[in-house]
């Protein structure tokens, strides 16, 4: 009995739930492993981190499936929706979820081969771009001084395309741009070498490829890598793989295609039979224009409209000269509409530079300062009128309401000793000490007698 388990009556074990699925998963990733399952590819999901999430499902069940992208990387195609691979894996349970599932560890296209099925996509997709369209083509020169070779240094190619050159007597400098032309690595030195002949700036056309080999010898020339450095070489290109049957991708995006690196050089080094031969056809081709001028100058000599015309010269020159006067005309007011338009833009150019000229944006702008402060001081000192109005009409209100004012006028002030007002003579008695304060001074004064008025009795 494992620690998570738990005794009870000693006779059942209670299994906590991730003690249970632990155990079916180990059981499920030591049982079931190294499986290939065959099915159909739906809800399909890629995250950011690299891994893949989808289900296999037949006509009766689902199975989901995680791919790690430790793993999906090496698969060569793209999974899609719908298609129908085989996925070789282990069956393991996501405990989280309690999930059965399927850990994929290589996947392939059922029926078609993982190969064959990345060829055909990439074809399609570079097809679709317009790389394969032959308005793209670049023509190959007729007789290039210098030709750039892109193949293995130590294979067959590079030594068929020399003996052929040597053999023909055809004066041609060929620079190798060594890349391997098979294996891992070739698809990436092949495209580099392209770019190196082409940053070199020497070659006048390009020949990329190799000798025979197996399928997957030649399959770097169907890499997306050399298909994409072929498109955008500014040199023409002609690809030379080595077979005649397939076409690879570099086949179709090349300007030309051979179908062996020799022929590919018998193409650009043609031989002096093929001059000759090029030579007698282009005289013969200039013979039979030459012949269908001459028929044709022979058979407007022979118009009698063109006999008209040649008897009576001088109506066929005023002719010309009307058209002439029309054409000249038509010249000068078009000049005239040209100079006028031109005239139009410096004028316009000339206002614009005008209004972003630094002196004249000083100006305006010291002028605005200049009405600004202006402004400025007309507020300030309206202000401080307004403000001394304010004050001159509060000081007078505030004199108006001083008490000590009224002394001026012959009254009196009186308070008691601790300086409250007195206001009523009853409030003091005989002998209390009162200040009387005058608009001047002030009386120490001792009550002696104090007489209410009489209606305070």
């Amino acid at each position: 009995m494992s620690q998570a388990s738990l005794p009870l009556d000693g006779e059942r074990e209670i299994w906590a739930v991730s003690e249970i699925l632990g155990e079916a998963r180990w059981a499920l990733e030591t049982t079931f492993t190294g499986l290939w399952i065959r099915g159909e590819v739906t809800s399909l999901r890629q995250m950011r981190t690299g891994h893949w999430y989808f289900s296999l499902k037949d006509e009766d069940a689902v199975l989901p499936v995680a791919m790690f992208r430790s793993d999906n990387l090496r698969v060569p195609f793209s999974v899609e929706e719908g298609m129908e691979v085989v996925a070789q894996g282990r069956l393991s349970i996501y405990e989280p979820q309690g999930r059965f599932q399927l850990i994929a560890s290589a996947l392939e296209p059922a029926g078609l081969g993982a190969q064959q099925l990345a060829y055909e996509q990439l074809k399609q997709r570079l097809k679709a771009e317009g790389l394969f369209d032959p308005s793209s083509k670049q023509a190959l020169p007729a007789l290039p001084s210098c030709v750039g070779v892109v193949t293995s240094a130590s294979g067959a190619a590079w030594h068929d395309m020399r003996k052929v050159w040597s053999r023909r007597g055809v004066a041609v400098r060929a620079l190798l741009s060594p890349a391997r032309v098979q294996g891992e690595f070739a698809p990436s030195e092949i495209a580099e070498a392209i770019r190196l002949l082409r940053d070199q700036g020497e070659s006048e056309v390009l020949i990329v490829g190799r000798g025979g080999g197996s399928r997957e010898d030649l399959w770097a020339f169907n890499d997306e890598v050399v298909a994409r450095a072929i498109a955008e070489c500014p040199i023409p290109i002609i690809a030379a793989v080595g077979h005649e049957t397939d076409f690879s991708i570099a086949d179709l995006v090349a300007d030309a295609r051979a179908a062996t690196p020799t022929a590919a050089a018998e193409i650009v080094a043609p031989s002096s039979d093929e001059l000759a031969r090029r030579v007698t056809e282009a005289i013969r081709r200039s013979g039979h224009a030459m012949h269908a001028t001459a028929a044709l100058c022979e058979r407007r000599l022979n118009d009698p409209r063109l006999a008209r015309s040649m008897s009576e010269p001088q109506r066929l020159i005023r002719a010309h000269q009307q058209r002439l006067d029309a054409a000249s005309d038509k010249t000068e007011r078009a000049l005239e509409s040209r100079r006028q338009e031109a005239r139009t833009r410096v004028a316009a150019a000339a206002a614009t530079l005008l209004r972003r000229d630094p002196g004249a944006l000083l100006a305006q702008a010291e002028r605005r300062l200049a009405r600004s402060s202006a402004a400025l001081r007309g507020a300030m000192d309206q202000r401080l009128r307004d403000r001394r109005d304010r004050l001159a009409t509060t000081a007078a209100r505030t004199e108006a309401m001083n008490p000590l004012a009224v002394l001026g006028r012959g009254y009196a002030l009186c308070q008691a000793e601790d300086g409250s007002v007195l206001s009523d003579a009853t409030r003091s008695r005989p002998g209390d000490d009162i200040q009387v304060r005058l608009a001047r001074g002030q009386l120490e004064c001792t009550v002696t007698r104090s007489r209410p008025d009489a209606g305070d009795h």
